[in-house]
């Protein structure tokens, strides 16, 4: 059973925001700086199946990709939002497309797709390019994994995390969602290393289908993401009418640039509701 809150009280008056987090498995406590749009709107996270306070599955065999997708159904079944805004960031982007795709879902006000990607191929691509701007030596570090060269990965590990995630010390939310992420979560659906990606998620490529999404999104990149700004453009091109903004920042930018961030989102939700 998935656990989840709302910043406010729920109201058929008001499309709440619906967050989805990555990881995966990391759980929702590194979008909290969303709740900070509860001034306008119920802003609802929940922690996905096998992280965060959400039960654990006894078998990891059962994650896969159908029970994540099927679970975004379940929340909006349980809580009832019939008319809803969804969000989702990273490797929450996957099961969001994956949701629009298989579900057709109605009541969809509008999408947001923050720092993600439409295939793992290309995900991997872009980091192919950013291991290669890294200093001399720390790609091979990263690829090898901890235990080839515990120190030099560790070395490159901070650097890679500084250029592209967030250029400082990890926000504590960050900190927190890591603490109580789902490792057989991860190791399952994405792999057993960060860069070489084996999970049930690998050879995910949903470029061909993103033509079938019609509804208003938002795309938000970042120039200095590990999802490299080509990825939101490939998204944005892919969308039928979807709106692309990079910013100048890395992989979590509500974070990093939480004013600019948080403006976009609110006036993007704000023209979505005045559509419909």
């Amino acid at each position: 059973m998935w656990w989840g809150r709302a910043s406010g009280p729920l109201s058929p008056q008001v499309a709440p925001l619906l967050t989805i987090h990555g990881g995966p498995g990391i759980c929702h406590d590194c979008l909290e700086p969303l709740a900070a749009l509860g001034a306008d709107r119920p802003v609802i996270f929940y922690d996905q199946y096998g992280c965060g306070r959400s039960d654990r599955a006894v078998d990891a065999d059962e994650y896969d990709i159908e029970l994540f997708v099927d679970e975004i159904a379940a929340v909006r079944e349980t809580l009832g939002l019939d008319r809803v805004h969804l969000f989702a960031h990273s490797y929450g982007g996957p099961l969001l497309l994956e949701y629009l795709l298989q579900h057709r879902p109605v009541g969809v006000l509008s999408v947001t797709l923050s720092n993600t990607f439409a295939s793992t191929p290309g995900l991997s691509r872009g980091w192919d390019r950013r291991l290669a701007e890294l200093p001399d030596g720390y790609g091979v570090a990263l690829r090898s994994g901890p235990h080839a060269d515990p120190e030099a990965f560790s070395r490159a590990l901070m650097e890679f995390m500084a250029r592209f995630i967030f250029p400082g010390p990890p926000p504590e939310p960050l900190m927190r969602s890591q603490q109580h992420s789902g490792a057989e979560v991860y190791e399952r659906m994405h792999g057993t290393s960060w860069f070489s990606p084996d999970g049930l998620w690998s050879t995910w490529d949903a470029t061909s289908r993103l033509g079938e999404i019609r509804v208003p999104t938002l795309v938000i990149g970042g120039t200095r993401d590990q999802c490299v700004p080509e990825l939101a453009k490939e998204l944005g091109t892919g969308i039928p009418g979807a709106e692309v903004v990079v910013l100048d920042a890395a992989h979590l930018p509500f974070f990093e640039v939480p004013g600019e961030y948080l403006t976009l989102v609110r006036d993007f939700l704000a023209r979505s509701d005045s559509d419909r």
